[in-house]
């Protein structure tokens, strides 16, 4: 399964999704099949997995249209969202400039509230999820799970210097995102000067990583990518190359938490 995706590529994979309260998306496949993309294609539908889900990567841009919300709901995989462009609010708070949202399997979360300019996000799992739980019609389906509540929003600073990459810095500046805990779970923005090599933490320590360039360009592995380009890295696997290109980059870690089976 392929492990590495392109926003340009993922585009050519776009499906017009309707949502039962009418709101418009359009969603696009970047790295394993998800339940929009399986119902556009006539595939057969997939039955829900076991909690955790096996390990499977699946991620997806969403474009959401202006002025058309997301109801609460909650999913049954873990997930991390990135907003990249256009506005509105997550729940209360406003969505401003690059947004991480994070939130564990059986998590209610919501409303997504788009703008004028409507919103975009990245939707990144490390397994299969049917479609989103409504609340409060599945509510039932949350007893005996508060436990495994966990949600929030990180807020990325504004990047350093053009939208080609950072500008003014010689080695590897950190910023964290969403503050690493024991069970693995965190976030890291890396700002890297050309031709540096960005370490994060070993993929061991967590079930899974998503790597997205930001701005600039990169080698991520094998492959070479400009904005928007990631990366799933398998925890069982070494961890992956990461380097700036000739005009350095900004590169956002994230790691799903360790799950007990």
């Amino acid at each position: 399964m392929p492990s590495f995706a392109t926003r340009e590529h993922a585009l050519t994979n776009r499906h017009y999704n309707k949502l039962p309260n009418g709101t418009i998306t359009h969603v696009s496949s970047c790295i394993g099949v998800n339940s929009v993309e399986r119902k556009a294609t006539g595939l057969p539908a997939r039955p829900p997995e076991a909690f955790p889900p096996p390990l499977e990567p699946i991620a997806f841009l969403v474009e959401q249209a202006a002025n058309m919300s997301i109801p609460g709901h909650y999913h049954q995989a873990d997930q991390f969202q990135v907003f990249v462009a256009g506005g509105g609010k997550f729940g209360i708070k406003p969505i401003e400039g690059l947004t991480v949202h994070y939130a564990m399997g059986f998590t209610p979360y919501a409303p997504i509230h788009a703008a004028e300019a409507g919103v975009e996000y990245y939707t990144l799992r490390n397994g299969w999820d049917p479609g989103a739980r409504w609340m409060p019609d599945y509510k039932e389906g949350l007893k005996g799970r508060t436990k495994d509540y966990r949600h929030g929003l990180g807020l990325i600073p504004a990047l350093m210097g053009e939208a080609d990459g950072p500008k003014n810095i010689t080695a590897v500046v950190e910023h964290a995102v969403v503050p690493f805990e024991a069970d693995g779970l965190g976030s890291t923005l890396y700002h890297a000067a050309p031709g540096q090599q960005i370490t994060g933490p070993a993929p061991s320590e967590g079930r899974g990583q998503y790597w997205m360039v930001m701005s600039g360009e990169c080698q991520l592995n094998e492959h070479v990518g400009g904005k928007q380009a990631l990366l799933f890295v398998d925890p069982t696997e070494p961890a992956p190359l990461i380097i700036a290109g000739g005009s350095g980059a900004s590169v956002l870690l994230m790691q799903f938490p360790k799950r007990a089976h």
